[in-house]
């Protein structure tokens, strides 16, 4: 082979290279963001986040991790995951438990709002009780009014001034 061939099946390489470099970033970025979105959980295969998680997202074969020649690929790949695995809720028995704990805290938030509703609805009641009461007494005094203006009310005249 020509040396010309070699630069140029060297550049080639290179330019993979950096593609799957940039694949795999594009992927760790998006599992970040789609953490991030979802409260810290990561929504696909049952919260599980791993390096073939990382390679199907970044379109390549796992095995290209555990090739020589991306080794510092790898240890990057490899040391994201490990952060994300101690600060971050990840793996399938994490997910359940986190999942579970959720839906018993919107459960106690349920029973409390249910709570609050039936007291606010007997206060509702009683205020409506206590509005048909004012309505009668008022009603009344109106009648009583109208019985008693047309004696006791005596026109004021217009006289000269």
């Amino acid at each position: 082979m020509s040396e010309q061939h070699k630069i140029a099946a060297a550049k080639r390489g290179a330019a993979k290279t950096a593609k799957t470099h940039q694949q795999v970033d594009d992927a760790i970025r998006a599992i970040v963001e789609e953490m991030r979105v979802n409260a810290g959980i990561y929504p696909h295969k049952g919260g599980a986040v791993s390096m073939a998680e990382i390679a199907r997202r970044a379109g390549i074969n796992e095995a290209t991790f555990y090739k020589k020649d991306n080794t510092a690929l790898k240890e990057r790949a490899s040391l994201w995951l490990d952060t994300v695995k101690k600060k971050e809720t990840v793996g399938r028995m994490r997910v359940r438990k986190t999942f579970q704990q959720r839906a018993e805290c919107w459960n106690e938030k349920y029973k409390a709002l249910e709570t609050r509703h039936g007291i606010t609805e007997l206060q509702f009641q009683q205020l409506q009780a206590q509005h048909e009461d004012l309505q009668r007494d008022y009603d009344a005094l109106l009648e009583q009014m109208r019985a008693g203006a047309a004696s006791k009310v005596t026109p004021i005249s217009k006289g000269k001034r």
